[in-house]
C-alpha cells in the first residue's frame, strides 16, 4: 500500500457518555488495548499523566506492564473460545451495530461530508460480512448519555478531524448494555485513506464481537478484458480501488495469491504458450516461473508458502506436479494418459482436489499428497470443474455443468451428495473468501458478459460486486491481510 497511516491507541473510562472524544490519546501497543478493560486503562492513563515521582511511576508501570501481559494472554484463551457464527442456519440473530455519523471537530462542510462518508463504507462493511445488522440511530440518540436507548448491541462512536493534511479518525466500538469499550483505536493519514481506515475498523468490530477475523482487509483478483485486452487486474474486497497488475497485452489465466498476499502467480500466453509466472507485488517485478515444453497451467499454492501444485504436459498428458516459488520440480503428484488439472489444497496443506477424466468425464478427486493415494469424490454431473477447498476445511466448492451452462455446487470433502448454489446465468470460477463464509464467482445473468458475483456459503444472499469492461472472470479472493 502507498499509504501510510499511523496508530495511536487511546483509553476510556468506563462511563457510557464518552463526552470528549480524541481527548488525551495515551500511546500503548494495541495489543494490550484490544483486551484492556476499563479500569486499567483507567489507572494507565493516570499512571503517564499524573505527577507521581518518577521512582514510583517506574515500579508502577512495571508492574502493570506484567499484570497486562497476564490479562493478554487470558484474553486470547477467552479469545480462542468463542463459537463460530454460522451465518447460514435459520436461527441466526444477526448482531445490531449501531454507526451513526461522527463528530467533526472543526473543519468546514466538505469535512463533514468526509466523515459523514467514513462511517457510511465502515456500515456497508458490516453489512457485507453477513452477521451484522446496521439499524439507523439519530445522533441525539447515539451520542447522548443513555445507551440504553440505542436499539443495538454495540454503537461506533467515532470523530473526525482534519488538520494540515492529515486526516485524524478516531472509532470506539461501546457494548450499549454495559458500556464496555470492546475495541478503539485512532488512524492517522491523508484524505485518501477513509477507505482503508473505515476498513481496518470493521476489521477490528468482526474480531472484537466474534473473536475470529473478518474480510474487510482483503483484497481479489480477476481477468478483466477492455477491448481486445486482458489483463489481470485486483479490487478491495468490494469492488473499488481497482488497479491494474499486468500489462501483457495477451491471453491470461487463473491469476492466484501466495497466501501472504505478497505473490501472485498467473498463466500468460506472453511467450506464444501457456507458461507460469509470478509478480513481486512490493516491487512489481514479474518474473517466469514455469515454462516447460507443453502447458504450463493451473498454479495453486501451498498454505505455508512454500510449495506450489501446477499441471504440466511436458511429459506428454497434463499431470500436476509440485515446485517450488522458483519453479524447480520437487515431485510429481498424478500419472497416467488421463487428463489431471486445476489442483486447490487442504487448509492443513496435505490433500489436493484436483479434476480429471479418469473415469471418462470431468469429475473431482482427491489426493493424499503424503501416500500418493486417490479417491473419487464427485459421481453426479457430466462435467465438474475448477474446486475450490475451503478454508475452513469443510466444504469443496466447483462448478458442473447442467444442461448447456455451468452452475455453482458445494460438496463436503468425506464425499455425499452436492449441493446447487446457483440456479440463473452461466456461473463458474468459484472462490471462497478468507473466512470461509463468501462465494465470489462469475456470471453472466446479466444477459451481456461475465461479472463477478459474490455470495454466502448456503446460496443466500448473491449479489453483484463488480462489472468491469466486457468480462471479469477467473476471480480469486486473497487473504486478509492487504490493509494491515
Amino acid at each position: 500500500m502507498n499509504h501510510k497511516t499511523s496508530q495511536v491507541s487511546f483509553t476510556a473510562a468506563s462511563a457510557p457518555g464518552l463526552p470528549h472524544l480524541l481527548h488525551g490519546p495515551v500511546p500503548e501497543t494495541e495489543q494490550a488495548r484490544m483486551c484492556l478493560p476499563a479500569i486499567e486503562a483507567a489507572t494507565y492513563s493516570m499512571l503517564i499523566q499524573k505527577g507521581l515521582p518518577g521512582f514510583t511511576r517506574k515500579i508502577l508501570l512495571l508492574s502493570l506492564i506484567v499484570l497486562l501481559s497476564l490479562l493478554h494472554c487470558f484474553a486470547q484463551t477467552a479469545w480462542a473460545e468463542k463459537v463460530y457464527i454460522d451465518i447460514t442456519s435459520p436461527f441466526m440473530h444477526k448482531i445490531p451495530v449501531a454507526v451513526p455519523p461522527p463528530r467533526v471537530q472543526g473543519g468546514n462542510f466538505e469535512d463533514g461530508i468526509v466523515a459523514r462518508n467514513i462511517t457510511r463504507i465502515l456500515a456497508a462493511d458490516l453489512r457485507f460480512m453477513g452477521f451484522f445488522t446496521v439499524p439507523e440511530v439519530s445522533r441525539a440518540v447515539a451520542y447522548g448519555e443513555d445507551l440504553k436507548k440505542i436499539p443495538a448491541d454495540y454503537v461506533v462512536k467515532s470523530a473526525i478531524k482534519k488538520q494540515d493534511g492529515t486526516l485524524s479518525a478516531e472509532f470506539r466500538l461501546i457494548e450499549t448494555a454495559t458500556g464496555k469499550l470492546s475495541a478503539g483505536i485512532i488512524y492517522r493519514g491523508t484524505m485518501s485513506d477513509q477507505r482503508i481506515m473505515a476498513h481496518r475498523f470493521a476489521e477490528k468490530i468482526a474480531e472484537a464481537v466474534t473473536g475470529e477475523p473478518g474480510v474487510t482487509l482483503s483484497r481479489i483478483l480477476f481477468v478483466g478484458t477492455k477491448g481486445k485486452l486482458r489483463e489481470i487486474y485486483s479490487a478491495d474486497f468490494d469492488g473499488f480501488n481497482i488497479r491494474r497488475e499486468t500489462f501483457d497485452r495477451t491471453i491470461v489465466l487463473s491469476p492466484k495469491y501466495s497466501p501472504d498476499g505478497r505473490y501472485i502467480t498467473y498463466v500468460s500466453y506472453r511467450t506464444g504458450r501457456p507458461c507460469l509466472f509470478i509478480k513481486d507485488t512490493q516491487t512489481g517485478r514479474i518474473s517466469r516461473l514455469a515454462c516447460f515444453k507443453g502447458s504450463n497451467l493451473s498454479p495453486a499454492w501451498r498454505p505455508d508458502g512454500q510449495e506450489l501444485a501446477v499441471t504440466l504436459s511436458k511429459d506428454g498428458s497434463p499431470n500436476i506436479y509440485l515446485v517450488d516459488p522458483h519453479g524447480n520440480i520437487k515431485k510429481r503428484l498424478t500419472w497416467g494418459r488421463s487428463i489431471n488439472i486445476s489442483p486447490s489444497w487442504s487448509p492443513d496443506g496435505e490433500n489436493i482436489v484436483f479434476v480429471s477424466d479418469r473415469s471418462g468425464s470431468p469429475q473431482l478427486y482427491i489426493l493424499n499428497t503424503g501416500s500418493g493415494s486417490v479417491r473419487r469424490l464427485t459421481f453426479s454431473g457430466s462435467y465438474n470443474t475448477d474446486p475450490q477447498w475451503s478454508p475452513r476445511g469443510d466444504a469443496i466448492v466447483y462448478s458442473s455443468r447442467v444442461g448447456g451452462t455451468f452452475h455453482i455446487f458445494t460438496i463436503s470433502p468425506r464425499g455425499g451428495e452436492p449441493e446447487q448454489l446457483t440456479f440463473s446465468g452461466s456461473n463458474e470460477n468459484p472462490s471462497w473468501s478468507p473466512d470461509g463464509r463468501q462465494i465470489l464467482f462469475s456470471s453472466t445473468r446479466d444477459g451481456g458478459g461475465k461479472v463477478l458475483y459474490r455470495m454466502f456459503v448456503n446460496g443466500n444472499g448473491q449479489k453483484k460486486l463488480l462489472d468491469f469492461g466486457r468480462m471479469a472472470a477467473m476471480p480469486c479472493w486473497g487473504p486478509n491481510r492487504f490493509m494491515k
